[in-house]
């Protein structure tokens, strides 16, 4: 199994950490804790991603002027990270409450974020 690679941002002067996980062949979910409340409330967020090893044949035989349209092949970044804890944090994200996690999915466009009931699926 591989690895999980937390990693650190600093969102308006706070520190988060972070992760990806895949989900599925075209989604992962980005989970998100407040450092300084190790027991708060996570944040998970799924992201379309389609995964270039697992979607080659499809991608390379996609007409290309329409794989961007089709295929979600932008990775997750820190600049995506950060748009994302604040988008949570303005939909209520209470990063030192208690409880599950707070769930939401990343609309296509990562326009907006559309809350989630229930598990990511995985």
């Amino acid at each position: 199994m591989a690895r999980v690679r937390k990693r650190m941002i600093r969102v308006d002067g706070v520190d988060y950490q972070w992760v990806v996980r895949h989900v599925d062949a075209g989604h992962v979910a980005v989970m998100v804790r407040h450092i300084a409340t190790r027991r708060g409330t996570q944040l998970e967020v799924q992201v379309a991603f389609d995964d270039p090893w697992l979607n080659y044949g499809p991608i390379i035989t996609a007409p290309p002027d329409r794989v961007a349209e089709v295929f979600a092949l932008a990775p997750v970044t820190p600049q995506l990270v950060a748009e994302l804890i604040q988008a949570a944090l303005a939909a209520g994200w209470q990063v030192d409450g208690g409880g599950g996690p707070l769930r939401f999915t990343l609309s296509r466009g990562h326009d907006r974020l559309e809350p989630v009931s229930g598990r990511l699926s995985n």
